[in-house]
């Protein structure tokens, strides 16, 4: 049996499954969902079986269990895998003088989506950095601010030269120590954070609605390459490394493009599209709001909330609401894979270990691309780490899934055990009735 057989009869069970539970007529599931002929991306397809057994509400509730215990769950792992990928073959060498020295690279290569142009105290920038607690990019961003003053961040330095717009970095090293250079990587990984929680809501949020986009002035050629970065990236969860985008796909990604950066959406009805905007005011509110929140309830309600917020046809959106939140919620979900990969592949903090880790191989050579060259030449760590990341997000949402399966799948087996042993005990009752002798 094809793979596609085989998912078409899931849908085939589940549906029979959920007829003699709730005796309505199930209509022909196993070609409505295009998930069925996705051999790769195994996201899509469970989101489809999730929503069959248990509905749109159960959408809305994953997207707060990944914003939440996902996250938690997931961070420690990233990690290892980020110490993993970066080992070097000279790890157990002492940093070499070159490093000390301080290795340069141009700020360009490092912020590939821009982000340290944006203020942190600035509206939009206290949706994307975390000004609570040190981090790699609110440190980056002082160091741009004190340009040609060492900016000290974990076990190194960042010093920003505004003439040829570059950074260099060099190692802390405490006097009377001698750091190997897999001591000085494992130490790097563990003052960094791979997902903070509030820039994560922020891009997810704003890659569907494109408000802080809209505020950061940037131009559709600037979005349209971070959407090529986005797109590679999905090809490569898909286990296509291939790096080449289809007409297709760039002529939807020029469209997407112009829609973040005028901050409008399309929400699907189905047999058409309605348009929706969410303020910077909207937005704001709604980090605000989830971001230091543990409710998952609490917070997938708040991101709920935002569809009856953006839209200007009340009654429109009010006679399409289910296939209105089935569109958003898996639309987020779907960004929200997507930018666990950025995290993971393309953060500034990862593209500077990156490089660093670059030059340790290479006698201070620091090898440095753009995203798109980047995403070819580390093709191993990418791989490594986006399957690392898939499988984590894969088996959470398995796991999500499992007790709605188990809810419809347990009445099923009573009823069944029920009717067998009734027939049983008739057949018996038969038995018994037949040799039994006849006294009148």
């Amino acid at each position: 049996m094809s793979l596609k057989d085989k998912k078409k009869n899931v849908f085939t069970t589940v549906g029979a499954y959920s007829s003699m539970v709730k005796e309505p007529k199930v209509p022909d599931s196993t070609n409505l969902f295009p998930s069925i002929n996705n051999k790769k991306d195994v996201v899509p397809y469970l989101l489809d079986i999730l929503k069959v057994v248990a509905g749109s509400f159960a959408l809305q509730e994953m997207v707060g269990h990944l914003f939440t215990s996902f996250i938690d769950e997931a961070e420690p792992m990233l990690k290892e895998g980020v110490k993993k990928q970066t080992v070097q073959y000279n790890s157990g060498d002492d940093v070499p003088n070159s490093f000390k020295e301080g290795y340069s690279m141009p700020v360009s290569q490092i912020d590939t989506y821009g982000k340290f142009k944006t203020n942190p105290s600035s509206t939009d920038g206290q949706m994307l950095y975390d000004n609570n607690s040190p981090n790699f990019d609110s440190k980056a961003y002082q160091a741009i601010k004190n340009a040609g003053t060492d900016t000290p961040f974990g076990n190194m330095t960042i010093n920003y030269n505004s003439n040829n717009d570059n950074f260099t970095f060099k190692p802390i090293i405490p006097e009377g120590t001698t750091p190997s250079v897999g001591g000085w990587m494992n130490d790097f990984v563990d003052n960094v954070t791979i997902i903070d929680k509030k820039e994560f809501m922020s891009n997810v949020m704003d890659s569907f609605y494109g408000s802080i986009t809209k505020n950061q002035n940037k131009t559709v050629e600037q979005v349209t390459q971070e959407l090529e970065i986005n797109k590679l990236l999905e090809q490569l969860i898909n286990n296509d490394d291939s790096f080449e985008i289809s007409p297709e796909d760039y002529e939807a990604i020029l469209l997407k493009a112009q829609e973040l950066v005028n901050g409008v959406v399309n929400y699907d009805l189905g047999c058409g599209v309605m348009g929706a905007s969410l303020p910077l005011s909207g937005m704001s509110n709604l980090i605000g709001n989830i971001s230091g929140s543990t409710d998952p309830f609490f917070i997938s309600d708040e991101i709920g909330k935002t569809i009856d917020e953006s839209v200007d046809n009340k009654d429109v959106a009010t006679n399409n609401q289910e296939t209105i939140k089935d569109n958003f919620f898996q639309k987020i979900i779907k960004s929200i894979t997507i930018n666990l990969t950025k995290a993971i592949c393309a953060a500034p903090q990862i593209r500077s270990i990156l490089a660093i880790a670059s030059g340790f191989q290479n006698n201070g050579n620091i090898k440095i691309e753009s995203v798109k060259d980047s995403l070819k030449g580390y093709r191993i760590y990418l791989n490594c780490l986006i399957k690392l990341a898939m499988e984590l997000i894969n088996k959470f949402i398995y796991e999500f899934i499992l007790p709605f399966i188990l809810g419809l799948i347990t009445p099923i087996i009573k009823k069944i055990t029920k009717e067998k042993t009734n027939q049983y005990t008739g057949i018996m009752k038969s038995l018994i009735a037949s040799k039994t002798p006849n006294t009148g």
